[in-house]
């Protein structure tokens, strides 16, 4: 669960968290408090100062002015240390939580990947942005307040209502609705730029170019509105507090003057502006947390979705399906299944595209639950499996594997973290990868770049078989994992990841009849 406001953010934080919010808080309302001081007592000093009295007068003023220009930057640092400090502390327990809440789910993450990061950055920016300056100007404020009613009270009602009006308009102005637009446009912006970086030789290639040109344009013309509009929103704040600082100044000096000491009234009077400077900081903590809560709505979304109660762990990889029907988008994909794999069997599954071989494979990887009838793994319904112990008994090696900007070596291991260079030196040679290997410039230490950019189809999938040679288990779903090499090679890659534990059972989908044979039985869906 994600800590959208003050009550959850306060109800799972710990001991230390709390101690610093409040430091920084106490930090804080020091800091804005010194502001209205320093104005009030330099308004004191120059009108004391018009009577030219000795100089010994004016000491204590004059040291009391520079000791608040002081205590101003230093409070303010030490905030600024201790509210980021837990701020960082805190980024990394939400990070966590978001990545755990991912796991289960990969196939249903992509839809956040375009804000995630942004979005868990700005939730920990919660005491930061938010609770902290709120409440420091809450405080500062009613000290203001109660420092003008001390010289007239007529003056501390009259404060009092101005900076109540500042702050009804501030929260008038719409943030909410302003902070999920913008949210929704940058979305858009960044997803049609990922588009326009990843896909630009098909694009040029299909003369799609100017098109997606066009789309991007667009959606940054609409960013870009939106973010005028967002200025014009901040400048409209700081007219806003001009207009109710000279209105508390005005209101001041006409309920001050002539009824206090002179030296009073310029003291009061400069006060009023101060307090209304400490609450124009209100504004940008009110667009803070509309575009916090905006993102926490989104990530609270998916925390939900991948929350689960803890689930029972599978005796072994046997499957039972009974009547499974899964639909996507309306459309059955799955409909009416029955199926079963024994514990150790070796099972091939065949058929036309788009029947839902794939499918199949996700719903026992776990990555996916039926919308209808009975699916269980070792005993267990999936519904009621533990996501990792699932994971650890069934193995998934996909058509396409994904490839990481990094080392030969480090793409194999992912399957094996314990795996020496030997050992991932010899599942690459057993699946047929040893040519390529013994032609890379810095072998298992090569740079696949990008996404594996330096490797082709066959590449890409060798390194994927190696991956299921080195993976254990006691289930590999094996989907395609082969279908870019030649038919003699995809039959010596796949009788090497079957043959290297003879106890393991197998799904595999293939299209090739000789492949199909290497199982003990094949199916058509």
């Amino acid at each position: 669960m994600i800590a959208t406001d003050a009550r959850s953010w306060w109800a799972s934080a710990t001991a230390s968290e709390r101690r610093a919010l409040w430091a920084a808080a106490g930090l804080a309302t020091t800091a804005a408090l010194a502001t209205p001081a320093l104005l009030a007592l330099s308004g004191y000093l120059l009108a004391r100062a018009a009577g030219r009295p000795e100089i010994l007068v004016l000491s204590v003023a004059i040291v009391g002015v520079r000791f608040f220009g002081v205590l101003r930057a230093a409070a303010g640092y030490g905030e600024r240390l201790v509210v980021h400090d837990l701020a960082l502390r805190r980024l990394g327990r939400e990070r966590v939580a978001v990545f755990a809440a991912l796991v289960p789910r990969p196939h249903a993450s992509t839809e956040a990947l375009e804000t995630i990061v942004a979005d868990v950055d700005q939730v920990a920016e919660l005491p930061v942005r938010v609770f902290v300056p709120a409440l420091a100007t809450a405080l500062a404020a009613v000290a203001c307040v109660f420092a003008a009613a001390l010289i007239r009270p007529a003056a501390g009602v009259v404060l009092a209502a101005v900076l109540l009006a500042q702050a009804a308009l501030f929260a008038a102005r719409g943030g909410a609705r302003r902070a999920g637009e913008q949210t929704r446009a940058r979305t858009a912006l960044t997803r049609e730029l990922v588009v326009s970086l990843d896909a630009a030789a098909e694009l040029a290639a299909w003369g799609a170019a100017a098109v997606q040109a066009e789309r991007t344009d667009a959606a940054g013309r609409r960013a870009d509105r939106l973010a005028a509009a967002a200025g014009r929103a901040s400048a409209s704040a700081g007219a806003i507090t001009t207009l109710a600082g000279g209105t508390a100044a005005l209101a001041t000096l006409a309920l001050t003057a002539g009824r206090v000491a002179p030296v009073l009234v310029a003291a009061c009077v400069l006060l009023a502006l101060g307090a209304a400077e400490i609450v124009g900081r209100l504004a940008d903590v009110l667009d803070a947390r509309h575009e916090i809560a905006a993102a926490a709505e989104r990530l609270d979304g998916i925390a939900d979705h991948g929350a689960t109660a803890p689930g029972r762990a599978p005796r072994d990889a046997a499957v039972t399906l009974r009547g499974v029907t899964l639909q996507r988008e309306g459309t059955a994909i799955l409909d009416g299944l029955d199926f079963e794999i024994a514990a150790g069997e070796r099972v091939a599954i065949e058929g036309p595209s788009g029947i839902g071989k794939s499918t199949l494979a996700d719903l026992l990887a776990g990555f996916t639950t039926p919308g209808a009838g009975h699916a269980e793994v070792g005993g267990v319904a999936l519904t009621d499996i533990d996501g990792e112990a699932l994971r650890r008994l069934v193995r998934w090696i996909p058509q396409d594997p994904h490839l990481f900007a990094t080392s030969v070596a480090a793409n194999v291991r992912i399957a094996a973290p314990d795996a020496d260079d030997a050992a991932i030196e010899a599942a690459l040679r057993a699946v047929g990868a040893g040519p390529w290997l013994d032609a890379m410039p810095d072998g298992l230490a090569t740079l696949l770049g990008e996404h594996g950019a330096r490797c082709s189809g066959g590449e890409r999938q060798r390194i994927g078989l190696a991956r299921a040679y080195l993976c254990g288990g006691e289930l590999v779903i094996l989907d395609e994992p082969a279908s870019h090499l030649p038919r003699d090679e995809a039959l010596a890659a796949l009788r090497a990841v079957l043959d290297v534990d003879p106890g393991r059972g197998a799904l595999l989908i293939a299209h090739r009849r000789e492949e199909l044979a290497l199982a003990d039985r094949a199916v058509a869906l």
